[in-house]
């Protein structure tokens, strides 16, 4: 499970873990990505080339030989697609969460800042996170503001802004090799979602890679910006079991 940037292991933990309560049978793994949570930073500069070889150092360490899925959520989905690419044989299969499919953050296609509804009180609960999350969500209440409570802030706390924002440029942020274009259409059960209200990832640039996944769910969620679980918490927790379960018809879990 590979979280997104600014963030660790706790968000991923709180969007995925109510998808195994009832459903047994998966082992699984919450690493803290380089510079995020309590993981070093990497080497500089720091790139998604290096952060995606540590993964594959990782699960090499942790389950070697053995085959397994992936979750991420944005630059953790982006390292996603990159697994996929890499390794997908080795792979069960692929969910990708509100990421980016094209690099530079000025080239994308990106909705406007909208609202949908916010809760009366809101900024006087969200204090000086009000701007943020506003830009983030178009739907802003309390349990918006208890999500970057328990997820997000904590983990602000133990970022090397430095280095991560260093990853996040255009020229390192880019895989030497493009993941659409790399081998043959990753044909294990995938999941792709996307927030119809995201402005950091956007949605419309993800529907042109769906071709690339031939056994892919794909939604636009309404209402959603780049934090879909938060937003949608039945919705989002059907599709992650959907996933699941197509998986273990394939032989998977």
């Amino acid at each position: 499970m590979l979280h997104g940037g600014y963030l660790d292991h706790r968000h991923m933990m709180d969007e995925m873990e109510p998808a195994f309560q009832h459903h047994d049978g998966w082992h699984r793994l919450y690493p803290d990505l380089p510079a995020h949570g309590h993981t070093p930073t990497l080497p500089r500069p720091m790139t998604f080339d290096a952060i995606l070889e540590h993964v594959i150092r990782f699960m090499d360490a942790v389950v070697p030989g053995q085959r397994f899925a992936v979750a991420g959520m944005s630059a953790g989905g982006h390292l996603a697609r990159g697994l996929a690419a890499k390794s997908p044989d080795r792979l069960l299969g692929v969910f990708i969460n509100a990421a980016p499919f094209v690099i530079d953050y000025e080239r994308r296609d990106l909705p406007e800042p909208s609202t949908i509804f916010e809760e009366d009180g809101f900024a006087d609960k969200a204090g000086d996170r009000t701007d943020t999350l506003r830009f983030l969500q178009p739907v802003r209440d309390t349990a918006l503001v208890e999500w970057d409570t328990l997820c997000l802030r904590p983990a602000l706390s133990l970022l090397d802004e430095a280095a991560a924002l260093e990853s996040w440029q255009p020229e390192n942020y880019a895989f030497s090799f493009n993941p659409d274009e790399s081998g043959v259409p990753f044909s294990a059960p995938s999941l792709i979602l996307a927030g119809r209200q995201d402005t950091v990832a956007g949605y419309r640039d993800t529907w042109k890679s769906v071709e690339h996944f031939p056994r892919a769910t794909f939604a636009t969620l309404d209402g959603c910006g780049h934090f879909i679980a938060p937003a949608k918490r039945n919705l989002f927790r059907s599709l992650i079991i959907d996933w699941l379960e197509r998986m273990e018809r394939d032989g998977g879990g």
